[in-house]
């Protein structure tokens, strides 16, 4: 085995004791480096193996996949092995990094690469880089208590740093992200391989070109964003997953439980999803310009939406809905288009 080079700035923590560093490693390279300590890290859960590697499988997908970073702890002396004038991080055999955040991913890859015979799809996953987060002269309670932080709803490590090594387009690798980690979207259902969602029959509240158009509108009060927009999301972006992740979990508590069933309610359609989105960006989003901001309260702004009538017999919606397959086994009410205009000063007037 040849030693491991990895480039990137070592940055201090707490004077000189401590450092971290942001870094690209191939899968390859990752496979042979690292090492699981059960003392810092939970149980691996075998039964969530087989769910990342189909994630991680359908990177040749229209909207790829996106992984957050590993964290690792380099227990020996730095100094050894980093080279300051290339910023480089040399692993020699038998240098370890050990696993703080990751570990399922981890295996995840593993398993993936162990039950796939496609040899060249192994070997295109294994040239592929992942980001990582390598902490230096952390003891046994620094990494535990790092661990911790993580997986606590309180702090994450800093996903805008993994941003700027993605050039697709941002708004799709957050929605891919907030997916994954929001379980209250898995239920209520995103459709990720059609375009549109064929209705009364499907009841997937989103499309992922909608929700993606969704979160556009809440967070910039626009279906269309700019340059500007996407730097924001990119160097906020950690801040921003976190928002909308607890946003999707009480707004999806408070709407009914089959939001997408057409013949029941309304949320299924384009146009009342976002006039909601749009209500939301007034209700709760302080300022976009010069950064996005919210209001402290905004989960209360949200929970309004508890106690709207989102039934198609709303009297509210009749006049902007039409009947859809009429005289049909599919029957069911639509809105006339889906400008969100009209249905947003509904919102606003029976809500603000």
């Amino acid at each position: 085995m040849f030693d491991i080079k990895l480039k990137g700035l070592v940055n201090l923590i707490n004077g000189d004791s401590k450092g971290v560093m942001t870094t690209q490693i191939t899968v390859r390279d990752l496979l042979e480096v690292y090492v699981i300590d059960n003392e810092v890290n939970r149980d691996i859960n075998y039964a969530r193996l087989k769910h990342i590697s189909r994630y991680v499988e359908s990177y040749d997908s229209q909207i790829g996949v996106f992984l957050p970073s590993l964290v690792f702890s380099f227990n020996d002396d730095v100094a050894s092995y980093y080279d300051v004038v290339k910023k480089e991080l040399r692993i020699p055999q038998g240098i370890r990094l050990k696993v703080i955040d990751g570990q399922h991913r981890i295996k995840g890859l593993e398993y993936l690469l162990n039950t796939n015979t496609d040899l060249d799809k192994r070997e295109e996953i294994l040239s592929s880089t992942l980001t990582a987060q390598i902490y230096f002269g952390l003891n046994e309670k620094n990494q535990k208590d790092v661990f911790v932080d993580i997986n606590s709803n309180s702090k994450r490590v800093s996903m805008s740093l993994v941003t700027k090594y993605d050039t697709r387009d941002i708004m799709r690798v957050l929605v891919r992200d907030l997916y994954n980690s929001s379980l209250a979207l898995q239920n209520a259902g995103v459709e990720f391989n059609k375009s549109r969602i064929v209705r009364p029959t499907n009841e997937l509240l989103f499309t992922s070109a909608h929700l993606k158009s969704f979160i556009t509108l809440l967070l910039f009060g626009t279906s269309n964003i700019s340059k500007k927009n996407e730097k924001i999301t990119k160097d906020r972006y950690d801040d921003i997953l976190m928002f909308l992740d607890k946003l999707f979990t009480i707004l999806l508590d408070v709407l009914p439980s089959t939001p997408g069933n057409v013949r029941k309610y309304a949320l299924g359609h384009e146009a009342l999803q976002n006039a909601i989105a749009f209500y939301l960006h007034k209700a709760i989003i302080l300022e976009v310009d010069p950064d996005l901001d919210w209001i402290l309260d905004w989960e209360t702004e949200v929970e309004k939406l508890k106690f709207f009538d989102w039934s198609v017999r709303n009297p509210l919606f009749q006049s902007h809905m039409i009947v859809s397959r009429p005289n049909t086994d599919y029957e069911f009410k639509a809105f006339i288009d889906n400008k969100h205009d009209k249905l947003s000063k509904i919102l606003e007037k029976e809500l603000l």
